[in-house]
């Protein structure tokens, strides 16, 4: 999946097609003409290296879902990894995404994946042009999955953010965080392990009106004797959408919290200043080497949906 890959999928995308065409003349013999040269293929996407080339593979997905319409943002949606969310990569043969199918709370959808690089570190002002550009577009959809986690690349998982614009012009942020579990039986039952990596996010104010991208540190620390995972996400940046009414938010305060660990997965709550809210995660790799997720939290009018890798 390369470092941070942006999808810019419009519902309804014209399909290109291969035209021919030819005539006969009175009694003679056409000549046949030499066949055209294969045409050069682009892969549309960058490599995926989660699975194999010529596959595709339905991970399941830990995901948070928000509606937000013009009044606000309604229903909010948790799903932990295993309850049926699901994201599904399709490769080339030559190992390059070439098709992504969301299955998450309120958003299931298949397309071809026309995917382009974005600039590695991730910054808050790439997530905001991701969404921005679909914002007031009637059935659209922008998505972001990275690999990135401060300084390093995942390789076991991935997570990212989506924002979809139904033909009603109602709008569904989400996050979301998949890739190969760790076996249960091998996430480690002793000592304790520290994680770091990178925490993304969108909002909207609750009344309706701007819409938000956020940027930050995770650092999730995983006492496997204990089974309790502590969570902090940090340094959470803030960017209003371009196209979005002004707002004056920059920042966001620490969100910390504790975990339960169960398996490969673990749930529990966060909060910081007038926030609070939930955090799900799980471990990735043969020996839980990674850990990703999803978080929400909500309080000061605003809404917040994120995800997070770590490794």
């Amino acid at each position: 999946m390369g470092k941070v890959l942006a999808a810019f999928l419009a519902l309804g995308m014209p399909l290109l097609a291969a035209c021919s065409g030819g005539g006969g003349g009175g009694g003679t013999t056409a000549v046949p003409a030499p066949a055209a040269p294969a045409p050069v293929v682009t892969p549309a996407g960058s490599p995926v290296n989660l699975q194999a080339a010529s596959t595709r593979v339905a991970y399941p997905a830990a995901a948070v879902t928000a509606v937000v319409t013009g009044t606000g943002t309604g229903s909010v949606i948790t799903s932990a990894s295993g309850q049926g969310a699901t994201l599904t990569l399709g490769t080339d043969a030559s190992g390059n995404l070439n098709a992504v199918v969301f299955n998450l709370p309120g958003l299931s959808l298949q397309y071809p994946a026309p995917l382009t690089s974005l600039p590695s570190p991730l910054s808050v002002d790439s997530i905001a042009s991701t969404l921005n550009d679909n914002l007031g577009s009637r059935n659209s959809i922008g998505a972001v999955l990275t690999q990135v986690a401060a300084g390093q690349i995942l390789s076991a998982s991935s997570y990212g953010l989506w924002l979809y614009t139904d033909s009603a012009n109602t709008a569904q942020v989400g996050s979301l965080a998949f890739g190969n579990l760790t076996p249960a039986a091998s996430v480690p039952a002793t000592g304790s392990a520290t994680f770091n990596g990178f925490a993304i996010g969108t909002a909207s104010t609750l009344n309706g009106g701007s819409l938000y991208a956020v940027q930050g540190n995770a650092q999730i620390i995983a006492n496997f004797a204990t089974q309790n995972v502590t969570t902090n996400l940090t340094n959470l940046t803030v960017h209003n959408e371009p196209y979005a009414p002004a707002a004056t938010i920059t920042s966001l305060p620490n969100l910390n919290g504790s975990a339960a660990m169960t398996g490969n997965a673990y749930a529990g709550t966060i909060s910081g200043g007038a926030l609070s809210g939930t955090i799900n995660g799980n471990f990735y790799g043969t020996a839980a080497q990674e850990t990703a997720g999803v978080w929400q939290a909500s309080g000061g009018g605003n809404l917040w949906v994120g995800s997070f890798g770590a490794k």
